[in-house]
């Protein structure tokens, strides 16, 4: 074996070794073999921000093992992924090998080849067409990690002496804070407004022909009904009046099929019909692609190849019928100017490999290969069409009525839904009984429903990629980074699958937008963007990038660290509250464990306590027990530096507390005693017994099936339970 093929993983070579001969020696880097450092900034700013890359611990004994085999080669083929990073791996791989003297390095070749599928004919053609290095790529994918670098530890440090030591602020991160901590405050103000909907039921008068409608319109204009007695003012008129057909409409409307997914879509779909975070997804993708099954998953193109749409077109004609097939195969545009279009939309690499067997999948693979392999057929076939009725009811008084029916005429794209159904593609469908206009109706019954505006919801991870991807910011490698990293330092919490900042993110936001707007603006990050591809297409030279940036970014952090105060800062407002030792105002302040109050005449007086959370009115009005330690106290839910727990109604003359145990309301399925509760260890939530240690049960699976956000699993630590659960909703929904 005179050559060497190196790839980032052991699954991607045990792939790639079934289509090489035996001419090729294969392995696997195991990721970045280099990096800068994780202690220090590893950048020399006075030599034109040369970084200073070092070889990680876990990553030596993998060059050394490199070093041995490549001794023997006289070529090096570097195989990594098909996008910036991949390239630059490559580079630091050839960096690292090449042989130090002259002779040693003129024997011994490095190629690069490229493909964005695991499959024979794209791996023989790569091999055919080895090529040198993209310099380029790899200058982009420096300038961005020398960019991130700058801006962490400038940055970082500053909030560590302003507002809190561990913060970290980031050029991506920041911005994505940014976007949860100014939706946050929509909701907080957010006023909503009264409103009233009223539905009639109406039917002939032999009560043959029933349907509703909704009342819309007074005197042929829209009606808006704001408050309870005009609701009722307007059911008393209805009640006495008379009603006629004024007009039927019907038309054809037709639904198109989706494009195929690129990474945003897919991480977006996999958030709304799994509840999947935007890296559990990627990480079920890596694997397939490695494994073969669908072509490059870190894509921001909505292209595919001719020879796919004409085996696409095949597969749909024999397995649905001809004519579900348009006259010729559809291709998408993508709208992103950015977009790399000699790259693919993430598809199946032979869809003949149908998601209803594992396949020697993981469940999480299998779900996500159903979703690329199902949208990779729907988008080649012909639109879904629909017979829409429409049909106007008018009153003696001027009050219309209107009511919409939709029936199925042809499924078209649909009828892949049917065979696999995961998202529910197929509307409600309500089929309109057969009138005549000018034909009366009676008036069965009417319900008046009261209704309120809602605030705007709370980013869940597939509304924040899509918000980033519409601003421009981020690219298809670093959303689920981007989001894992603002979890991790705790700027943003998890309701279910929705977003929360916690006080730091408002208190970091608001200094980072006030002091260093270049940095948290939402048309500058996506500007720098910009320069980053224009620097992979060769447009631009990457130092010049980073100069025009880091030399009024250094200034301004200097100025800054001098004249901002910690004080003014962390200081959120005044309390109504006195301070109960001097009589002064208590002050609200942020500190290491979030809010608290403090005597404003600090430090002549050093009063403090903290500040309560607030709690949801459903925790507010849950009965927790009588304390057992004194005559009249009762435990009330309270919380503090490390969440919610129970302390006794009487404190501070009896501290008795307990631990808050959060109930699913169900059973334990071994002791049949306890009861299931939330349980969490090292950031991850799992379920357990209430009576532990007496009863060990535990699953790191919601036993009731709840979606419930939940740090993705490490590999190889799903328990089996929560694997063979997976697997069964998998054979359901194919």
């Amino acid at each position: 074996m005179s050559k060497l093929v190196i790839v980032e993983s052991p699954t991607k070579a045990k792939t790639l070794s079934g289509y090489l001969g035996k001419e090729y020696e294969i392995k696997a880097s195991m990721g970045h073999i280099r990096d800068l450092p994780k202690s220090g900034m590893g950048i020399d700013i006075e030599h034109d921000f040369t970084p200073e890359y070092v070889v990680p611990d876990k990553a030596q004994k993998t060059l050394n093992e490199l070093k041995k085999v490549v001794k023997d080669k006289d070529t090096v083929i570097l195989a990594t992924d098909p996008d910036r990073e991949g390239e630059a791996i490559a580079w630091h791989l050839r960096e690292l090998l090449s042989p130090k003297t002259k002779k040693a390095k003129e024997a011994l070749a490095f190629n690069r080849v490229v493909f964005h599928e695991l499959t024979k004919d794209a791996i023989e053609e790569a091999f055919a067409n080895q090529s040198e290095l993209n310099i380029d790529l790899v200058d982009a994918q420096q300038a961005r990690r020398v960019l991130d670098r700058l801006v962490g530890y400038k940055l970082s440090p500053l909030l560590w002496k302003k507002v809190r030591y561990g913060l970290s602020a980031g050029r991506v991160q920041s911005v994505a804070v940014r976007l949860v901590v100014e939706r946050e405050r929509e909701r907080q103000a957010f006023k909503p407004e009264e409103y009233w909907s009223i539905e009639g039921n109406f039917t002939d008068e032999k009560k043959k022909r029933p349907f509703k409608a909704e009342l819309v319109e007074f005197k042929a204009k829209k009606l808006k009904i704001d408050n309870d007695s005009k609701a009722k003012k307007i059911q008393s008129e209805l009640n006495n009046d008379s009603f006629t057909i004024s007009e039927i409409k019907k038309a054809e409307r037709k639904k198109n099929p989706y494009a195929p997914f690129k990474t945003s879509t897919l991480q977006q779909a996999m958030s709304n019909v799994f509840g999947y975070t935007a890296r559990r997804t990627m990480s079920a993708a890596q694997g397939l692609f490695e494994k073969g099954y669908i072509t490059y998953h870190r894509t921001d193109s909505l292209n595919l190849a001719p020879q796919f749409v004409n085996s696409a077109r095949k597969y749909i004609a024999e397995n649905y019928g001809k004519e579900m097939l348009p006259e010729q195969g559809i291709f998408y545009k993508t709208k992103s100017a950015n977009a790399q279009e000699a790259h693919e939309a993430i598809r199946p690499t032979n869809l003949n490999k149908r998601p209803d067997k594992k396949n020697g999948m993981k469940p999480d693979e299998l779900k996500v290969y159903l979703m690329v392999w199902k949208r990779s057929l729907e988008c080649q076939m012909l639109p879904a069409v629909y017979d829409q009725t429409t049909i106007s009811v008018i009153s003696q008084n001027q009050y219309g009525f209107r009511a919409s029916g939709s029936q199925l005429k042809f499924a078209g794209w649909l009828k892949v839904g049917n065979s696999l159904s995961v998202e529910e593609e197929e509307e409600a469908l309500n089929i309109l009984p057969e009138y005549k206009e000018g034909e009366a109706v009676l008036l069965a019954e009417l319900h008046p429903e009261q209704h309120f505006t809602q605030p705007p919801a709370r980013y869940s991870d597939a509304t924040l990629i899509k918000q980033l991807e519409e601003l421009g910011i981020g690219r298809p490698s670093t959303y689920a980074p981007t989001i894992a990293t603002i979890q991790a330092r705790g700027y943003v919490t998890k309701d279910g699958r929705y977003f929360i900042p916690g006080d730091f993110a408002f208190v970091v936001t608001d200094l980072l937008v006030e002091h260093f707007p270049e940095v948290i603006d939402y048309t500058f990050t996506a500007q720098m963007e910009e320069s980053l591809d224009d620097i992979a297409d060769g447009k631009r030279e990457w130092v010049p990038v980073i100069r025009e940036f880091y030399t009024p970014f250094e200034k301004v952090v200097a100025e800054k660290d001098k004249t901002l105060q910690k004080s003014d800062i962390t200081t959120l407002g005044t309390s109504d509250e006195k301070c109960p030792e001097c009589g002064h105002n208590l002050i609200i302040k942020l500190g290491k464990y979030g809010k608290f109050l403090s005597c404003s005449n600090y430090p002549e007086c050093e009063y403090a306590k903290p500040m309560e959370s607030e709690l949801s009115e459903n925790d507010k009005d849950q009965d927790y027990g009588k304390c057992p330690n004194c005559d009249d106290g009762t435990f009330i839910l309270k919380t503090g530096r490390f969440g919610k727990f129970l302390a006794c109604s009487n404190y501070p003359k009896c501290k008795t507390t307990k631990p808050y145990l959060q109930k699913i309301g169900m059973k334990c399925p071994k002791c049949t005693e306890g009861e299931v509760i939330v349980k969490k260890a090292k950031r991850r939530i799992f379920y357990g017994c209430s009576r532990y240690p007496e009863c060990d049960y535990s699953s790191w699976a919601n036993p009731m099936g709840a979606k419930k956000e939940t740090d993705e699993p490490a590999e190889n630590t799903t328990s089996e339970k929560a694997a063979k659960s997976d697997t069964e909703q998998i054979t359901q929904l194919a």
